[in-house]
């Protein structure tokens, strides 16, 4: 295939001489400006550039695969990533498409964003793994440098300032982080900076890190002072997680940036999700909120709610109305931002383009223009005075800035999924079907949308007939449209035609356009006639396997069509297709087609359509059949093409042998990269084309499968090629992908290839040629069909109500035929509206069936009518038996098969509510496995409470559980290690002898040891105590509990609030003054642990001794109320009994088993347990009856002694004593003597028992009296026993938690300890850190200087090199006169003046852009660069040349001018990237140095935290008991804190008071001792005054011995009493003075240090100063050697007028600085003689006259 040629998208066709360069789809992506007028965009795998006017061009990305794109609209150049590993960027120049540069190395995977800056630098971000954001220099192609992005947060936006390309923004969700780029020369560094984002709602609140650390009472109240640890410490947070936990748990609800824009100022302002405006400023880098949208409308809960809101609603809906909606931003309503001259152009998916006027306070809408659809895309020209918007619908609008009515419609492509595409007869159109069910007609030439029309439902197949000019699509619902394609301009929908109820999968047209073949979802192949004159009527059908998965078609010379299906039977549609079915249609087999279907539902005969159905050895996709029976499809396990021939009808086996037959391929040929795809041959059956997902299209020709052209259209990461087409000459190829692009490809033949493209050429037109009879007919007969419109009944959603009415009409009338018992005839059914083709032939089948079989039809019905007459008579007979006989209902159903589904609808129902329960029950079952095991099976001590007889006192034991091995193998450990510890600690006090007790280390406690030092104790009179023992243990006041006294000294005498009581003492405790180290609290923990268990233990001991007594108590009581019932029954009271018993809460056993009396509800019994409960029932009926029996023993006991074995008391005193007859039968007058002494003896024997049960009744009162009185006693006693109990449950439970607070207290300290220790490896970590990074910076810093001082030596050498060029002039012009040689250099002098620079049009205050002021670099160096180019080129001009110069010489000095000019400026160019480079050099110090102050501020808070830790571990925290004290500190507030208080014993006070008092006494006695020793004072100095009178006497009497003449020193010497302590006295003044001066010296000295370093931090100053001036002078010293330069030459011509006058100023002012300096000179003279002669009189004797 490679001989023919290849396949391109922008090449000439040499046969046809016609272009077909052209590509079509836009998603919604970027689109921008790359000329003024000239718009560009992705394509697919092309880039797409249209004009303002229409014209379009496409280029093909030779790369491999397309990335992320962008365009430099100011350099028309534009730049593609590949999408591929190692991927690169090419950039390329527009319109010649030549390639400028190739980016390599700043990708692995992937490319995500390009940007281009306004000068030379486009910056690329890469994706998974680096997120690399990558600084280039396109036109070079190096690599600058690159900054490494979180991984998390991936950007949503890039962009570079406009008028500063050093400053790059990059959004996220999360984070906007600024850029700064530094530069040294060819050294590039990128500084970041992240700004806080504000939060999303303006009523929100900023919540501060200190306003989150509320404090609690708990927390001051178990503090003692505070360590200030961060809250990643706390949270045990190390290294990435430490640094972001602040952003981690801030709950506040963000701006999300989605868009950006540039200030010419280097504010920002950014876009958000929300419809919030951000604006960054850009020196302090703080974000702030400047327009936050309406919020949404709460929306009632309630309608009483809603009436409310409604009527508070109505202002504000009043307002919006006349604010007008459009004006009001809102959510997604900024997704695209673009700043211009006039304000902020904002729009969204909202599909409105506002200006918004963000320099005034209040941000408002200025301006408002109605898309109509999202806008996703958006760009200025370069000259700011068009806008393009691009929408993800698929359409491009220009826009004026400024004129809303500019508005225009640039292209329209109605973006969506590609479905279909097909060609039109005549080769110059083609026609495309999107999945919504738009249909478009393309031209081929170029690729320009002619129209298009839409069914209104998705779309699923299309095929356009190769007879006559329609276009068939295939939607949901089974309906194929028929569209009227002769005026393309103006296509008609002229037939819809529902042939069944699936969706029409495909649609293929047999190749002269007779059929039209279709496939539904169920698998069934229909064959349609395709002609118009036939009304594209449904002819047949035929079922397959499964889900179809591909359809083709051939027609042999004889007419004959054969059709080939692969299906899919395994159900999964990804494994490919797994048989393939073969049938032909033939001309015969059309001219009987009654006869070859199976019935009037016109489904094929397998034997008619010679029907053959094939296992395929290998799954594949696609088919494509030609002549000969070979079918070539895509293999789906080896991706390769696979061929096969189909078998001949002679050459099949049986059918039953069929099925076991695999066919193999006969060959195979390479195929793709990816599984899946298609397969295609040409209109003149040649070419075989095959795509896939890998994005690639293969062509080759049948006689040459191995050689394959290909191309790759379409991305393979979005599902690769969709559909394939050919031109209806072969020439134009047409494919679609995934991605909504169109592209067409023309071959670009080769010599040899020329031939084989005639042959298609001329096969194409003899098919042409061939159909244009029937082709005119047809067209004529479709342009004269009406047009389709849809009808509101015919729709399906109207199908029901008709069917609904009918089936309602029907059930009524079968009802009143069966009331009057007639016999009902089933009406026939008639076609409804949007019935299907295949519904119509089944209804047809139907009628024809009821036609044949009418009469049994009829028999039948009657045979019915008298079953049901019978049935109805049973029914009124059973109904009047009685009910014993008479039969249910259900029992008439003649129906077996619904009687028995409504009895199986039954039993599943009654299973799964069967099974509900169980789940339901088990679920209930777990849950009380669940708390059993828990709390109850985990026990070792079970959970019980022992209640009060007479109240409701109540006290419940501990509950245990069983210590676990792990636990007692670790107290095992702690009690050896503890005894060791003792033991040890005992033998080194022995071994030093010195006994001490273990002190507090803190000063807490110090007065408590010095009162025990001198003797005072501590201890409580009483329980308790205070202190230490006699045997050195501490107190309870001291170990802070009374759990942990030891026990084990026989001084100590148990008393009742000492811990032995209660089980908890040991000796291996440690002293809370002694837990310093972590290992010792941890073993304390454990030590305490022990000891409550042991607390509760023994109290566990006692409860059970008093349950056992609670228990023995109600068997006495149970005793003692067996008697009492008893004596109640013979006295016949009514009283109450006490009859106590155990509570579930003294029994909780009792729970866990269930009585019968406490389930309420009645048992089910299955029935077999009715039957073994119904056996045991009888068995105990029989043994009953046998004991009712004759029992002799019974028998014989009531006849020998009345029943009984002993007599009682009771018994007899009941029984009355027999009344004679007589009494009752005769008078008393009529009595006998002895009839009268037996009424006598009956009377006294009457008295007598009465007595006696009076006698016995009194007996029994007072023994039921004694009974109750001791019951109650013993309840009593019990009662106050439980009382003691309780008491000391009190007790116990403080103690316990005394030591649990402790446990708390001690975890705390580990707690902190832990905290402590991870902020120690944060702050550690944080300095190797900080220590790696001053160590690159220093490494960079070295570099730099290096780079630096080599640069300054390039400079010196450049600057050297320019001051020669000035020296060689002469020589280099020494052939000419000396005036020719001046006038020569003052022209090389010349240079042209300074250049403005220009704006692009017109002035700044009217151009649309906003950076028209600040122009690019690049732009101003272009601008200066032909400016200078011009300038040079008028100075050079022979016109400028002085007259006598020869051209040959001008034009030397020309050249040589350009040489110095160039010197010039690469020494100015050196210049500046010196300057950069230095600053560059100080920022590195500057970081450096902030390197330095960091690590010594991580250096101090590790001291400082080690310090904490030390005096954390050193300054502990105890627990104390104290029994009385008193606060002497004044209460604050309302929690008060003691950290600056001390805790002191009552006595040390008491102590104090003492002292003050024996102190008081003292001072006293000592002022009266002051007072006399003032009296003796005053004595002292009256005798002192007196003395001093007689010294001053004599004197006067010594002043006429002084006026003898003597020396000095005899003077001295006769003058002074004591000569040796006048001199002494003179030393010791000396000495002060000596003092003195050397404090004032001092004094001067710290003054002049404070000045030395003021006047130090003034030389850092000024040498700051001076650097900056020298960089200043370095440009002076160049601009003033060219200043000098130019004064040389034009000195000539300047007048020396004032030059002499300025000399005799010169020189009168140099005589008056010489006079003035003689004259100072001899001042300083004269004061040297004055300070000689001064001197000489030094000192001087001067004598006093009297």
């Amino acid at each position: 295939m490679d001989q023919i040629g290849t396949l391109e998208l922008s090449t000439e066709n040499i046969i046809t001489k016609k272009r077909a360069r052209w590509a079509q789809g836009y998603n919604g992506k970027k689109a921008c400006y790359i000329d003024k007028d000239v718009i560009c965009y992705l394509c697919g795998n092309n880039v797409k550039f249209i004009a303002e006017d229409g014209a379009e061009t496409v280029f093909n990305f030779p790369g491999e695969g397309v990335g992320p794109f962008d365009a430099h609209s100011l350099s028309h150049c534009f730049a593609v990533a590949e999408q591929c590993l190692n991927p690169k960027i090419y950039v390329f120049v527009y319109p010649t498409f030549r390639q400028t540069s190739v980016l390599q190395g700043g990708a692995k995977l992937e490319y995500t964003k390009l940007f281009f800056s306004s000068s030379d630098y486009l910056c690329s971000l890469s994706g998974i793994p680096e997120f690399d954001l990558t600084l280039w220099n396109y036109n070079t192609g190096s690599k600058l440098c690159t900054y490494a992005l979180s991984r998390e947060n991936i950007p949503t936006s890039l962009s570079f300032n406009p008028g500063n390309w050093r400053q790059i923004c990059i959004t996220s969700e999360k984070h906007v982080t600024l850029l700064n780029i530094e530069q040294s020369n060819t050294l590039f560094v990128m500084q970041p900076t992240r700004v806080r984002l504000p939060p999303a709602d303006r009523d929100a609140e900023e919540i501060t890190e200190n306003e989150r650390d509320i404090p609690t009472r708990a927390s001051t109240r178990m503090t003692r002072y505070t360590i200030d640890v961060p809250k990643a410490a706390k949270a045990g947070l190390v290294g990435e997680l430490a640094e972001k936990l602040d952003e981690i748990q801030d709950e506040t609800e963000r701006v999300k940036p989605v868009s950006q824009v540039w200030t010419p100022i280097g504010d920002l302002y950014i876009g958000c999700a929300g419809g919030q405006i951000i604006k960054i400023d850009g020196e302090s880098h703080q974000g702030k909120v400047i327009y936050y949208p309406p919020k949404k409308a709460r929306v009632p809960d309630s309608r009483m709610s809603s009436a409310g809101i409604h009527r508070e609603s109505m202002v504000d809906i009043q307002m919006t109305a006349d604010d007008d909606l459009d004006k009001l931003m809102v959510e997604e309503s900024v997704d695209c931002i673009g700043l211009h001259k006039r304000g902020l152009y904002c729009a969204g998916r909202d599909g409105v383009l506002r200006l918004v006027d963000v320099k005034s306070r209040d941000v408002s809408v200025l301006e408002v223009c109605k898309i109509g659809v999202p806008v996703t895309s958006m760009a200025f020209s370069a000259s700011y005075r068009h806008m393009v918007l691009g929408s993800e619908a698929g359409s491009l609008h220009l826009y004026e800035p400024g004129t809303p009515e500019s508005l225009r419609l640039l292209k329209n492509l109605h973006y969506g999924v590609f479905v279909a595409i097909s060609c039109l007869p005549g080769n110059e159109h083609c026609v495309t079907c999107r999945e919504n069910g738009e249909i478009q007609v393309w031209t081929i030439d170029k690729g320009q949308l002619v129209s298009s029309i839409s069914v209104d439902m998705p779309a699923f197949s299309m095929a356009c007939s190769p007879m006559l000019n329609v276009c068939a699509v295939g939607t949901a619902g089974g309906y194929i449209y028929y569209l009227d394609m002769n005026d393309v301009e103006n296509p008609r929908l002229v037939e819809r035609v529902r042939v069944y109820e699936g969706t029409v999968t495909h649609l293929v047209y047999q190749e002269t356009g007779m059929y039209l073949l279709s496939v539904s979802e169920d698998g069934h192949v229909f064959l349609i006639d395709g002609r118009a004159s036939k009304n594209f009527k449904p002819l047949a059908h035929t079922g397959m396997k499964g889900e179809v998965q591909s359809l083709s078609s051939y027609t042999d010379s004889t007419g004959a069509v054969h059709v080939v299906v692969t299906h899919n039977t395994s159900g999964n549609k990804r494994s490919g297709a797994t048989h393939m079915t073969t049938f032909s249609v033939t001309e015969e087999t059309m001219r009987d087609l009654r006869y070859n279907c199976h019935s009037l539902k016109y489904d094929f005969k397998d034997k008619s359509i010679s029907k053959v159905s094939l296992n395929m050895a290998i799954p594949s996709y696609g088919s494509a059949v030609t002549e000969g029976g070979t079918v070539y499809t895509l293999a789906q396990t080896n991706k390769k093409v696979h061929q096969h021939k189909l078998p001949r009808k002679e050459d099949l086996p049986p059918e039953k042998e069929l099925e076991k037959i695999r066919m193999e391929p006969d060959a195979e040929f390479p195929g793709h990269q990816l599984p899946g795809g298609q397969v295609l041959l040409s209109p003149h059956h040649k070419w075989l084309a095959t795509y896939g997902t890998d994005g690639t299209l293969m062509l080759r020709t049948i006689g040459q499968m191995d050689k394959t052209v290909s191309v790759t259209p379409h991305d393979y990461r979005i599902g690769g090629v969709k559909v394939v087409a050919f031109a209806e000459d072969s020439q134009n190829i047409f494919t679609t992908g995934y991605d909504g692009v169109l592209t067409c490809y023309t071959w670009n033949y080769t010599p040899t290839g020329l031939g084989k493209a005639k042959s298609a050429m001329e096969a194409a037109r003899a098919k042409k040629s061939k159909l244009m009879t029937s082709q005119m007919e047809e067209n004529e007969h479709i342009v004269g069909m009406q047009e389709w419109t849809p009808d509101r009944e015919s729709r399906p959603m109207s199908e029901r109500p008709v069917t609904t009415n009918r089936e309602a009409k029907e059930k009524m009338k079968r009802d009143e035929a069966l009331e009057r018992d007639e016999i009902y005839q089933t009406p026939t059914p008639t076609p409804e509206d949007n019935s299907t083709w295949l519904q119509n032939q089944e209804l047809e089948a139907f009628k024809e069936e009821d036609k044949q079989y009418a009469e049994i039809k009829k028999n039948l019905r009657v045979s019915i009518r008298d079953m049901r007459r019978t049935l109805q008579s049973m029914l009124h007979s059973n109904a009047t038996l009685p009910e014993l006989e008479r039969l249910n209902r259900h029992e008439f159903d003649l129906d077996i098969e619904e009687q028995m589904r409504l009895q199986g609808e039954a039993d599943q129902e009654v299973e799964r509510v069967r099974e509900e329960i169980e789940f339901e029950n088990l679920a209930k079952m777990y849950l009380r496995e669940m708390i059993k095991r828990e709390c109850w099976d985990e026990m070792v001590v079970k959970g019980r409470a022992v209640q009060a007889f007479n109240s409701n006192l109540e006290v419940s034991n501990f509950p245990m559980r069983e210590r676990h091995k792990q636990f007692l193998k670790m107290l095992e450990t702690v009690k050896k290690r503890r005894a060791i510890e003792i033991a040890e600690s005992k033998a080194r006090t022995e071994i030093l002898e010195l006994p001490q007790k273990a002190a507090p280390t803190t000063a807490l406690f110090l007065s408590m040891l010095q009162q025990q030092r001198y003797g005072y104790g501590y201890g409580f009179d009483e329980e308790g105590g205070e202190g230490e023992d006699d045997d050195g243990r501490e107190q309870p006041s001291t170990t802070g509990s009374l759990g942990m006294r030891n026990t084990v000294s026989g001084k100590f005498q148990v008393e009742c609030l000492t811990g032995a009581q209660y089980g908890g003492g040991s000796d291996l405790f440690y002293s809370q003054f002694e837990l310093h180290a972590r290992e010792q609290k941890v073993n304390q923990i454990v030590l305490l642990e022990d000891a409550i268990f042991r607390v509760k233990q023994v109290f566990n001991k006692e409860f059970d001794e008093l349950f056992i007594k609670k228990e023995q108590e109600i068997g006495k009581i149970a005793e003692k109320n067996k008697r009492i019932k008893k004596i109640i029954a013979d006295l016949e009271f009514v009283e109450d009994v006490i009859e106590p018993s155990l509570t579930i809460a003294e029994k909780p056993e009792m729970m866990l088993t269930v009585n019968d009396d406490e389930v309420k509800v009645e048992k089910f019994y299955t029935p077999e347990q009715r039957k073994i409960m119904e056996k045991k029932q009888k068995e105990e009926e029989e043994r009953r009856a046998r004991e009712r029996g004759d029992n002799a023993r019974e028998r014989a006991l009531n006849e020998m002694m009345g029943g009984v074995l002993e007599v009682k008391k009771e018994d007899e005193l009941k029984k009355d004593i027999p009344r004679p007859s007589f009494i009752t039968t005769k008078a008393e007058a009529e009595w006998s003597e002895d009839e009268q002494k037996i009424a006598k003896d009956y009377e006294r024997r009457v008295k007598e028992l009465q007595e006696e049960r009076e006698k016995y009744r009194k007996q029994l009162e007072t023994e039921l009296r004694k009974n109750q009185s001791i019951i109650q006693e013993g309840m009593a006693a019990f009662d106050e026993m439980l009382n003691t109990v309780f008491m000391k449950k009190i007790k116990v439970m403080m103690v316990i938690y005394q030591e649990e607070l402790k446990i708390l207290r001690l975890r705390y300290s580990l707690l902190i300890e832990e905290e402590l220790e991870t902020r120690e490896n944060e702050l550690n970590r944080l300095l190797e850190h900080k220590t790696a990074m001053k160590a690159k910076a220093a490494q960079t810093l070295m570099e730099t200087n290096k780079s630096v001082s080599a640069y300054r030596d390039t400079y010196d050498i450049y600057l050297a090199e320019d001051k020669v060029m000035d020296k060689q002039f002469k020589k280099e012009f020494q052939d000419v006169s000396a005036l020719q040689q001046d006038q020569l250099y003052r022209f090389f002098k010349k240079r042209p003046r300074a250049l403005k620079i220009t704006r692009a049009e017109g002035d700044a205050s009217t151009l649309p852009n906003p950076f028209a002021d600040r122009p690019s670099t690049a732009r101003q160096n272009a601008q200066a660069d032909q400016y200078m180019a011009n300038q040079m080129a008028d100075l050079d001009k022979l016109s400028n040349c002085p007259e006598g110069v020869e051209p040959l010489v001008w034009d030397r000095l020309c050249r040589y001018r350009m040489e110095k000019v160039k010197s010039e400026n690469k020494v100015k160019v050196s210049a500046q990237i010196l300057a950069e480079m230095t600053s560059f050099y100080q920022k590195r110090q500057e970081q450096e140095e902030q390197y330095k102050k960091d690590i010594d501020n991580i250096q101090d808070q590790l001291s400082r935290l080690r310090e904490d830790r030390n005096r954390f571990n050193l300054n502990l925290e105890v627990q104390l008991l104290l029994k009385q004290g008193q606060v002497e500190v004044d209460a604050g507030s309302f929690i008060q804190e003691y950290k600056d208080s001390a805790l002191i014993h009552r006595s040390v006070v008491e102590e104090l008071n003492n002292n003050i008092q024996q102190l008081g006494e003292s001072k006293i006695a000592s002022m009266v001792e002051s007072k006399d020793f003032r009296k003796g004072i005053i004595q002292l100095e009256w005798e002192h005054k007196k003395m001093l009178m007689q010294v001053e006497d004599l004197q006067n009497k010594m002043k006429d011995v002084q006026f003898i003449k003597v020396t000095r020193e005899i003077q001295l010497f006769l003058n002074a009493p004591d000569y040796e302590g006048r001199k002494q006295g003179e030393v010791g003044k000396l000495e002060q003075t000596i003092l003195q001066q050397k404090q004032i010296h001092e004094k001067n000295l710290s003054e002049r240090k404070k000045a030395l370093k003021e006047l130090e931090r003034t030389i850092k100053q000024k040498e700051n100063d001076n650097e900056q001036l020298l960089k200043q002078l370095e440009d002076l010293n160049v601009s003033v050697h060219e200043r000098k330069h130019i004064e040389q030459v034009n000195a000539d011509k300047q007048k020396d007028s004032g030059a002499e006058k300025r000399y005799q100023e010169i020189v009168q002012r140099r005589k008056l600085v010489d006079l003035a300096k003689a004259q100072a000179q001899e001042v300083a003279v004269l004061r040297a003689e004055v300070e000689r002669l001064r001197m000489r009189t030094f000192p001087a004797l001067v004598q006093v006259e009297h």
